[in-house]
């Protein structure tokens, strides 16, 4: 079950931990290249163009990943991923899935993901991973009761199970449905607070 709170104020979400290496698993078509290449865009559709160099481009990408004790935590799938210069990456069209110990699991999919670079500490295992465009995250409990979120835009820490967005979401169950702007969400415990703008209704959708 799920425990809902309402607050305006949350603290800061921890570090965002993400853990990507392509080539991880055999499955992963991991294409790197030798010498810096680089992509050229248009900066705000005006004249001044921007040159992003790029290490290594991906494309197939399905990565597992484990906990200390030799469970998946998540996997990770992308149509491709660019990985840039500055040691951030990019991901096409991400899917996420995390899994819990009781053998339950999240979904999250989107149209694009960013991996944040971490040029402090060099920390592969403390990255931000962001999604962007359409992002939904549902579930299915073993009683068959469907949870959906639906954002455009979401913060993820896969290895902790967090989720932390500043924009409007919307949370619809069987019998609930509940929309704010921002939210914290620890998968862990089931439990989410939203943080402003707050409606919701339990029951039939009001006609």
């Amino acid at each position: 079950m799920i425990s809902l709170t309402q607050g305006d104020n949350h603290q800061k979400m921890q570090k965002i931990a993400f853990l990507l290496i392509p080539g991880l698993i055999a499955i992963t078509m991991f294409i790197a290249i030798s010498s810096y290449e680089n992509i050229t865009v248009n900066s705000n559709g005006g004249d001044n163009l921007i040159t992003l160099d790029y290490k290594a481009y991906s494309e197939g990408i399905n990565t597992v990943l484990y906990d200390s004790t030799g469970r998946v935590n998540y996997t990770l799938r992308a149509e491709n991923q660019i990985h840039f210069d500055d040691d951030h990456s990019e991901l096409a069209k991400p899917f996420i899935r995390l899994f819990q110990e009781d053998g339950s699991r999240w979904n999250i999919i989107a149209n694009s993901g960013r991996i944040s670079a971490d040029l402090v500490n060099n920390d592969l295992d403390g990255r931000t991973i962001e999604l962007t465009g359409n992002v939904e995250v549902f579930s299915l409990d073993e009683f068959g009761n469907r949870t959906k979120m639906s954002t455009e835009f979401l913060q993820v820490n896969p290895k902790n199970e967090t989720l932390q967005t500043d924009q409007a979401i919307m949370l619809i169950t069987s019998n609930l449905q509940q929309s704010s702007i921002g939210m914290f969400a620890d998968l862990k415990i089931d439990k989410i607070i939203f943080h402003q703008n707050i409606r919701g209704y339990y029951g039939e959708s009001p006609k």
